[in-house]
């Protein structure tokens, strides 16, 4: 199922490969996507744990940009050279930015990171996705949007992916 095909009213968890997709201008699935949002026909919640995720690879995706070093050398120039982190102001601005498309940003409390163990033995999830999955299920969303394909293995979730990525 693609984003596109998200019907209107419906409620969706939107993980941070689609901000990262629309910030970096990979896929215009995902620009789309977050258009419905930001008008209000798609109702948009992520969580806090999506926006450090879309800062930090965002984060690395500069240093490459202004640095042209590979992505795997960004985070290790970072701790070598610390003082390049004030200039890295595009994926700030890009974070600061996600609440702008009408996307209520859902936070959770320690007690749900202990929680979403549960879902991560049971579904085979990193920590992180298991997380937002928990997050998803204390706020009753049943869809997500998502590149990521570990959601599918969840049978009671609608994972709605963008298309040409």
């Amino acid at each position: 199922m693609f984003l596109e095909e998200i019907p209107s009213g419906t409620s969706v968890f939107i993980d941070s490969n689609i901000f990262i997709y629309h910030f970096l201008d990979i896929s215009q699935s995902c620009t789309d996507f977050l258009c419905r949002v930001e008008d209000e026909e798609v109702v948009g919640y992520t969580s806090t744990v999506v926006l450090a995720e879309v800062l930090h690879r965002l984060m690395i995706a500069e240093v490459v940009e202004k640095y042209n070093t590979k992505s795997r050398e960004a985070v290790r120039l970072l701790k070598e050279k610390p003082g390049i982190i004030p200039s890295l102001t595009k994926c700030e601005d890009a974070v600061r930015a996600i609440p702008r498309f009408n996307i209520a940003i859902l936070t959770y409390s320690a007690e749900a990171v202990f929680q979403s163990r549960k879902l991560r033995l049971k579904y085979l999830l990193l920590a992180n996705d298991s997380l937002n999955l928990q997050v998803m299920n204390l706020n009753n969303l049943a869809d997500i949007a998502t590149n990521d394909s570990d959601f599918e293995r969840i049978g009671q979730i609608k994972v709605w992916k963008p298309k040409n990525t």
